[in-house]
């Protein structure tokens, strides 16, 4: 990690501002022996349960073993600090075309429920693993005061961190509690990744002790997702950081890569002004930072040339070795040329040299029915999920208050 005095290490603004512009023009002139072309297609609604009361901006989805389409979607309110979600299973024989009727998943887990209002579940699936196991990873936490319906300090959001592990010939899901304090105070445990080796990786972030500033990590499991232990990949500490003293900044969303060569990659959201982009105070840049030892350690995070947030938290690695976020256009309108400038919407980068450059493949600022994304937060976080060895979905939730639209979209990448 860095370890210098903030004061010393960001004495220097200007010349960041310098570094990034020159990660641009190096990004604009580089170019690749190989460049595959991307093809996005297929842009449709991938689940919609508005209708019998089945609002969602989040899910994530895997093929079984027998080759159905199954996951998990949140339902319930969409503020991190509100009570009132719950996870639900859905099934499909056609890729995402038709769905099973919604079925409360993890149910054993609830607290109370007859009034499940009052407490947040939340699980996403993972597998099958190289043993056959799927895993379900999720949090949970209750109302800070009675009736509430929020948390007691939305600056402090003490979360039981859950695994869920099913055996391939079981069909029994045994799930193990990790209370606050574990591994972090506050456990986002989000998607992860398999190595070669069975080596289970997945992203968490959040403060370690009340106060502190959020950071991003690794929890590692080498037993098949039975036990894990966490590792750091990017923390800043000193609280000058923060616009408000009293509110968090620092490290939170993540996304992890796994390249051709084996090496792990992290691209990382550095928030407030750990990461402000000049000229545009809601906007901050990623970061990098990369493993050579399967996550064990990482080394000092760098800024990278991409700005945004809501991005996945699996990025993909394309066939050609190059790597492929998605995440949300940024509030300025001067960053890049989009086709609508007037519109948000989902921005989709492509990286030649492990994510310390990006370059724009492809914006898309409506729904598949045409209808415009005139919000920032219209376009969610998403899930890339592999079809073949050269096909994949990108799922994604659609946001959008003022319409009433909560449900998840979907668009198929191929090369």
């Amino acid at each position: 990690m860095l370890t210098a005095p903030f004061n010393e290490r960001y004495y220097g603004v200007k010349l960041r501002r310098i570094y990034i512009f020159c990660l641009f023009v190096f990004a604009a002139c580089h170019s690749s022996e190989k460049r595959d072309s991307l093809i996005i297609s297929d842009y449709r609604i991938f689940y919609d349960g508005q209708d019998s009361g089945y609002n969602t901006i989040g899910g994530h989805f895997i093929f079984k073993e027998d080759g159905e389409l199954a996951g998990t979607f949140t339902e319930g309110k969409v503020e991190d600090d509100e009570t009132g979600k719950k996870p639900f299973w859905v099934r499909s024989d056609d890729t995402g075309r038709t769905w099973s009727k919604p079925e409360l998943f993890a149910s054993q887990l609830l607290i109370n429920p007859e009034e499940r209002e009052k407490e947040a579940l939340w699980m996403s699936v993972f597998g099958p693993t190289n043993k056959g196991s799927l895993l379900a990873i999720g949090g949970q936490y209750t109302e800070g005061q009675k009736g509430s319906g929020m948390l007691a300090d939305p600056q402090w959001r003490d979360v039981m961190l859950i695994v869920g592990r099913k055996e391939l010939a079981s069909e029994k899901w045994d799930y193990t509690r990790y209370p606050s304090g574990t591994f972090l105070g506050e456990q986002w445990m989000e998607g992860g990744l398999q190595l070669a080796d069975g080596r289970l990786v997945f992203s968490i972030w959040g403060a370690k002790n009340k106060g502190e500033n959020w950071r991003c990590g690794v929890l590692i499991s080498d037993d098949d997702g039975i036990s894990w232990k966490y590792r750091d990949v990017a923390y800043e500490p000193d609280l000058n950081i923060r616009d408000r003293s009293d509110v968090s900044a620092g490290f939170n969303e993540q996304t992890l890569f796994l390249t051709k060569g084996g090496k792990l990659v992290s691209i990382i959201r550095g928030r407030e002004q750990l990461g402000r982009v000049k000229d545009s105070p809601k906007d901050t840049w990623f970061f990098r930072s990369e493993s050579d030892d399967n996550g064990e350690s990482w080394l000092a995070y760098e800024p990278t040339n991409l700005p945004g947030t809501g991005a996945a938290s699996n990025g993909l690695t394309l066939p050609d070795g190059s790597l492929l976020q998605a995440c949300r256009i940024p509030y300025s309108r001067e960053i890049y040329p989009l086709p609508e400038p007037d519109l948000y919407g989902l921005h989709f980068s492509r990286s030649f040299d492990e994510g310390k450059t990006w370059k724009t493949e492809q914006f898309i600022q409506r729904d598949p029915e045409g209808k415009p994304f005139t919000d920032y937060y219209n376009a969610m976080n998403g899930q890339f999920l592999k079809l073949n060895d050269k096909e994949w979905l990108y799922i994604f939730g659609q946001f959008d208050v003022k319409e009433k639209v909560f449900r998840l979209l979907s668009c198929r990448l191929s090369l």
